[in-house]
């Protein structure tokens, strides 16, 4: 089975559309009945802070992967001519 790779932001308005989902049905199957318009922004405020703090470690990940590829890269040149 092939892999599939999104693009970042792919990625982040996906996982915002998922938190937001999750949010909206927790909240809908609260018992003490909380008027629509709060469930809504509640759920989206709380997506949106979480898919923040995603996008941000996700970059940082990234940044770094690039940064180790790059310093293994030149390790491996300086093997070859030793």
């Amino acid at each position: 089975m092939k892999r599939m790779i999104l693009k970042p932001w792919q990625l982040y308005a996906s996982m915002f559309i998922l938190l937001l989902a999750i949010g909206v049905f927790m909240r809908w199957f609260d018992p003490r009945g909380v008027p629509w318009g709060d469930n809504l922004w509640q759920s989206a405020l709380g997506a949106v802070m979480i898919t923040a703090g995603f996008a941000i470690g996700d970059r940082h990940r990234r940044k770094n992967q690039k940064h180790r590829e790059e310093i293994m890269k030149r390790l491996k040149d300086k093997e070859q001519w030793n």
